[in-house]
């Protein structure tokens, strides 16, 4: 390909993947319960063909070839994930005696559930319409959205397999280290919060779900502190701190009974549907910065590690005490109780990710069916100490973004330590900060330098645990 085909493919491929982020975001958003994936993909048929990506891959093109073929195993792959949206959609939650309602709304109210004999309840009905109850089907005629994942999560295995994409080993070394680094410091906060939860006597303590972990991670007794209007006003802050840069990003709130809970990035912009205190704080700043690095950079050239480093760092603001004083406008002896909340639930959502990344990985080797909801259930059970469902196995089964959430964890540490260092504690207001993260993002790329280690970020999240 000359100089001039090769930036009609590059168009091409973007194209694709800006309509796929519109899809998809729909879908997130509620608006859309049946995404027309297959149709993005045939109005950009050179953007996923293999032969193309095999002509880049001969000419030295091989970063766009690898674009395409992801676009290739995303286009076979296209029917599966129309599937699994579909389903999960359609999916209700029996819930008497106020009837059913829909899956996303189940998982928002599961966290906010105090009585723990209802959310066990409702923690088993969830369970229940993944799998899909007896005799009832779904549009696509098959039962429940669990098998729809796993059946797409073992295709993709197998294309990725044949297009000679190979397991990310190292990445799994490093999620363990993750969790040894932090085991200390994630067994005494979990047991903190567990002490200070209605419902979560000695005996409870001693048999914790996972619907108890999530309900526990909200800390609802902070949703005086961390109050929606609070949160509008810090998102504008950082916006202001960090300049033109940050106004690029877009946040959409949705409300749909539909709506995904939490905060999702989708290109330059977020999906959010408020989960409620101190979650939507951690979560929307981590999107938030996940939009901020794609809105400087066309699809093609966006890299998912600086995306979600500037995640790990924007939500990492909720570590700061300085931050969270000057925010919530609490005393600084406050802040330091409210930040190792914070640390909690930012924790749990490390340790699943590095406990499921080995799980996912075994999988991207063939690992299937009931062993693979087994080897999910007892890997997460160790990371977190409490009971977990192996029907969510098929979530977790992509490798790529939990290698992402791993590495990026690291690396956002890294990068806050150093701010830290080069621009003082509050290196959020500092103007030196805004120029260094507007470098960043012209470049697209993190520093070239020694990949950042994932046991030195447990261990600098462990002292904000242990700072008194």
């Amino acid at each position: 390909m000359d100089d001039e085909q090769i930036q009609t493919l590059t168009r091409k491929v973007d194209a694709l993947a800006d309509a796929l982020a519109g899809e998809r975001g729909r879908h997130l958003a509620g608006i859309e319960p049946e995404p027309a994936l297959l149709a993005c993909f045939a109005a950009s048929p050179e953007a996923c063909d293999p032969e193309v990506a095999a002509g880049l891959k001969g000419g030295g093109q091989l970063a766009l070839s690898e674009r395409v073929t992801e676009g290739w195993i995303g286009r076979q792959l296209a029917p599966l994930e129309e599937a699994w949206r579909a389903a999960e959609s359609s999916a209700r939650v029996g819930r008497s005696p106020e009837g059913s309602i829909p899956l996303a709304t189940a998982e928002l109210e599961l966290t906010r559930q105090p009585d723990r004999t209802r959310r066990l309840a409702l923690a088993a009905a969830v369970v229940e319409a993944l799998e899909g109850p007896r005799g009832q089907r779904d549009p696509r005629g098959q039962h429940g959205p669990a098998r729809h994942r796993e059946a797409h999560a073992e295709a993709r295995a197998r294309l990725r397999a044949e297009a000679g994409l190979v397991p990310d080993w190292g990445a799994v070394v490093e999620g363990d280290q993750l969790l040894g680094a932090t085991d200390d410091a994630w067994r005494a906060l979990r047991d903190h919060a567990a002490s200070r939860t209605p419902g979560l006597d000695g005996a409870a303590r001693s048999d914790l779900r996972r619907a108890d972990l999530l309900h526990l991670a909200a800390h609802a007794p902070l949703d005086g502190h961390f109050r929606p209007s609070a949160l509008e006003a810090a998102v504008r802050a950082v916006v202001a701190d960090l300049g033109p840069a940050a106004a690029r990003v877009r946040v959409d709130e949705a409300a749909r009974p539909a709506a995904w809970p939490g905060a999702h990035a989708c290109g330059g912009r977020v999906i959010f549907r408020a989960r409620g205190g101190l979650a939507d704080w951690v979560d929307l700043l981590d999107a938030f910065g996940r939009s901020l690095a794609a809105a400087h950079q066309p699809p093609h050239a966006r890299d998912p590690l600086l995306a979600a480093a500037l995640g790990a760092l924007l939500s990492g603001l909720t570590l700061e005490r300085r931050w969270l004083t000057a925010r919530l406008e609490v005393s600084r002896r406050d802040s330091a109780d409210l930040a190792r909340a914070a640390l909690t639930r930012r924790l749990l959502s490390a340790r699943c990710a590095a406990a499921a990344l080995r799980v996912a990985t075994e999988a991207s080797r063939g690992l299937s069916g009931q062993a693979w909801r087994e080897a999910h259930r007892e890997a997460l059970g160790a990371a977190t100490g409490a009971a977990w469902d192996g029907v969510r196995a098929s979530r977790d089964g992509d490798a790529a973004p939990l290698v992402t959430a791993v590495r990026g964890l690291a690396e956002g540490e890294r990068l806050r330590a150093a701010l830290r260092e080069r621009f003082d504690e509050d290196w959020w207001r500092n103007p030196r900060t805004r120029e260094h993260l507007a470098a960043l993002l012209a470049g697209g790329r993190l520093p070239e330098t020694q990949p950042a280690s994932a046991r030195e970020a447990g261990e600098r999240l462990s002292k904000v645990a242990e700072a008194p």
